[in-house]
């Protein structure tokens, strides 16, 4: 059997992934813990004071002396002050202990908000290559299950664990202090149980957590492919297959869930027959010492609160250990994303940029992470401000790719691209320059709006009515109800082709770019809705330095310059003698 990852290894994962100022919040927990620790211990102190005066009220007379109640006072007084300090340390103590519990799940919430934060961040610093050899369901699946199960069932345990522990010790010390004997008799029945958890139930958590993990991450992707290719699956007669890929992960992941749960509560059966156990032993000890009754009670009372506290926190901490071991796998995969290495992804800063002159591809070669097939072999041409490119190749030439790198999201493996042979393409200056039209449009389930402004809260209606009216989207617009409020649902899914298309266009234009890529943006459509959108994108592009991808020639008959791939090298460039714009 392989060796299951500790504890302290774990937490030291943790503690690496917290700023300096949520480990101050650590030691904020660490205080309150301490401070819930005293009280409980002064609130056994007075149990103990209460059940021994309830057989000899005189002898308590003297604890009343701490609160300024002192003279001749009556058995009867005497109970009653004392009952009323029980009463109100208890109260005091269980306030604390609720204001602890909100401190303590309130700070560890907003340290989860806030990594998150900072890993996606993260993520959209990394190179678009790399996430292209990952799948989508990867990612979502470290954010909203890895780190949320790290800090609602990791980190919250950790601090549930902190704060039991404290109090545990506290109160064993008490117990050690009222009898040393009985301390020892109680603390080797605890090692014996520790060793049985550590040895058996620990290592069988840990397993059990990585078999959740490894289900929650296959069940999301299977849940995407079900949804996302709905409409095919019910076409092709596909149901029972996709709905039987999900369910078998799902089945997995509640089979675990329901074993993890039920064994998680077998050691509080085991500690109450414990506490049980050492109640009578504790009788019989203390009846063989030849004590009275009326000596024992005292003890007994003290004891009995300590073992109805210190028991069910003793549960409570092996509990959350258990707890805390199933979600190390989820804090081992969030530790190796948060430092994974960038890729390059970083955009470089050039204040100065002003693209005047040309756009040139100079040696550009590139290669696929995790592929030994060059996408891309020694290309280099010249485009000028005010041209527009063609660029055409059968599928698997590198189109695509000679795209994504002329937009700075590749980085070359050899070559560069440069604006006025000075500044980089990985440039944000460079994208703000941009208006960029993909095959596959991504519309989010919002309005049209929206859309076209992607990402913009304060939405500029004068950019707006310009992009649409270019993209000759008010006729539809102006045909629904809620115009361009309309929701145009996931994915787009209540708009047509073209329709579609047209909205992407209207978000190129809305960026007021100075070049317009055009990345086969009409190869999904029908001829006759691809003539109306190519009369839409000539017209358009004579105010701009335009770049195309297409199969056909025919659909580039507007551009001066075509570029020619072939199986990623450049096999051609043709200079058109009549250029379009200019």
């Amino acid at each position: 059997m392989s060796k299951t990852p500790s504890l302290f290894s774990a937490i030291q994962k943790i503690i690496a992934l917290l700023s300096r100022q949520e480990k101050w919040k650590w030691a904020s927990i660490m205080g309150f813990a301490v401070v819930a620790s005293v009280l409980e211990v002064v609130t056994a102190s007075v149990i103990v004071v209460f059940a021994s005066s309830m057989t000899d009220p005189q002898s308590s007379l003297k604890y009343l002396k701490y609160l300024g109640i002192d003279g001749d006072i009556t058995s009867g007084r005497i109970i009653f002050y004392i009952a009323i300090s029980v009463g109100v340390i208890y109260f005091l103590k269980n306030a604390f202990a609720a204001v602890e519990v909100f401190f303590q799940n309130f700070t560890v919430q907003r340290m989860n908000y806030r990594f998150k934060n900072k890993l996606l961040h993260k993520y959209s610093e990394m190179n678009y290559a790399f996430h292209l050899t990952r799948n989508s369901s990867y990612g979502m699946s470290v954010v909203a299950g890895d780190v949320e199960q790290m800090f609602s069932g990791g980190v919250l345990s950790l601090a549930a664990i902190l704060s039991e522990f404290m109090v545990f010790i506290f109160l064993v010390s008490v117990i050690i202090y009222m009898d040393p004997s009985l301390a020892g008799y109680l603390l080797g029945l605890s090692l014996c149980f520790s060793f049985i958890v550590y040895k058996f139930l620990l290592p069988a958590f840990y397993r059990w957590g990585q078999k959740l993990q490894d289900s929650g991450l296959l069940g999301t992707k299977k849940l995407m492919q079900f949804f996302h290719g709905f409409k095919e699956i019910i076409l092709f007669g596909k149901k029972e297959t996709f709905v039987e890929a999900y369910t078998t992960h799902a089945k997995t992941l509640t089979t675990i869930r329901a074993i993890h749960t039920a064994v998680n509560c077998l050691p509080r059966m085991v500690i109450e027959v414990l506490f049980v156990a050492v109640f009578v032993f504790a009788i019989a000890y203390m009846s063989l010492q030849h004590d009275q009754p009326q000596q024992m009670l005292g003890v007994m009372g003290g004891y009995l609160y300590l073992g109805f506290r210190v028991m069910p926190g003793l549960n409570r901490i092996i509990g959350q250990i258990n707890n805390f071991k199933s979600v190390i796998p989820y804090i081992s995969r969030v530790h190796e994303e948060f430092f994974i290495k960038s890729k390059g992804g970083k955009l470089a800063n050039e204040p100065q940029l002003n693209f005047r002159k040309t756009l040139s591809i100079n040696n550009l070669s590139f290669q696929y992470l995790n592929t030994d097939k060059t996408a891309l072999k020694d290309i280099s041409f010249e485009i000028q401000k005010g041209d527009c490119v063609g660029i055409v190749g059968e599928t698997g030439s590198g189109k695509s790719t000679l795209v994504d790198l002329i937009l700075g999201l590749l980085k070359p493996a050899q070559g560069e691209i440069l604006i006025d042979n000075t500044f980089t393409v990985a440039s944000k200056q460079w994208h703000q320059k941009i208006g960029y039209v993909p095959q596959s449009i991504y519309l989010v389930d919002d309005t049209i709006e929206a859309n076209i402004a992607f990402g913009e809260d304060d939405i500029d209606q004068v950019r707006l009515t310009k992009a649409i009216n270019a993209a000759q989207l008010d006729k539809l617009i102006s045909g629904l109800d809620e115009g361009v409020k309309t929701l145009v649902g996931e994915r787009g899914v209540r708009l047509s082709g073209g329709e579609r298309q047209r909205i992407a266009i209207a978000r190129a234009l809305y960026r007021q770019p100075e070049v317009l890529i055009f990345d086969e943006a009409t190869s999904a459509l029908d001829t006759e809705t691809e003539s109306r959108l190519m009369k839409t994108i000539n017209e358009i592009s004579k105010n701009y330095t335009v770049i195309m991808i297409a199969h056909r020639l025919s659909t580039l008959s507007r551009c001066n310059k075509i570029i020619k791939l072939k199986n990623g090298s450049l096999a051609d460039i043709e200079l058109s003698k009549e250029v379009s714009h200019g």
